[in-house]
């Protein structure tokens, strides 16, 4: 691939994501306004990082005699970052659902959901899942409580630990494996309820009268 095209894919990125954050920031000024349909709106929009995924294993005495000393250590991972399935059920029926990933050509960037559910007015249950596609238990996380103080030998001793403090961190920082949210709500035509997601407390809340 060319340097030009390589650049042209990078700007094309950084474009789509300026836009996206654009549009997020609109919709969430303004969550109760009006719309013209007769119907009433329910509206998630929310932005956070994705979690990386981390697939672990453990390197046997023989690889790790044949590791230079500075880059030995017992657990060693190759990265990607997850990719999320939303669903929206009303009433015990499906009202959407769709794959969210982050931005960037690598989906390594922050990931930005705004979808829009026309909905009766009236009362109705609302179920929404926001969950990991991906599924494994060979996570950096997995592998974390196994490892010894003292595990890894040379200069870098110690190393395992570090890294495991590092993953717990990422963790924090990226949006749970899986949320969740469970109400019934009374909804009013032409008005818009927003469904966002709370990073301090790391789940969806909702803004708008119950």
């Amino acid at each position: 691939m060319s340097s030009a095209h390589r650049l042209a894919r990078v700007a094309s990125a950084a474009v789509m994501t300026i836009v996206a954050i654009m549009a997020l920031a609109r919709a969430t000024a303004l969550p109760l306004a009006y719309h013209p349909s007769p119907a009433a709106r329910l509206r998630l929009s929310f932005s956070a990082r994705p979690e990386r995924i981390e697939v672990c294993r453990t390197l046997s005495a023989e690889e790790l005699a044949q590791r230079p000393e500075h880059m030995r250590q017992r657990v060693e991972c190759d990265g990607k970052f997850a990719s999320y399935r939303l669903r929206i059920d009303v009433d015990g029926r499906p009202a959407g659902e769709s794959v969210v990933r982050g931005a960037g050509l690598r989906h390594d960037r922050p990931l930005y959901v705004l979808r829009e559910y026309d909905i009766p007015p009236g009362r109705h249950a609302v179920h929404v899942t926001f969950e990991r596609r991906e599924q494994t238990d060979d996570d950096a996380e997995a592998f974390a409580p196994a490892v010894a103080v003292g595990a890894d030998t040379g200069i870098f001793a110690g190393r395992a630990q570090r890294e495991a403090a590092e993953h717990a961190r990422r963790a924090e920082a990226a949006i749970p494996k899986r949320l969740q949210f469970d109400t019934t709500l009374v909804f009013a035509p032409r008005r818009v309820t927003l469904l966002t997601f709370d990073a301090e407390r790391r789940a969806l809340r909702l803004f708008g009268a119950l």
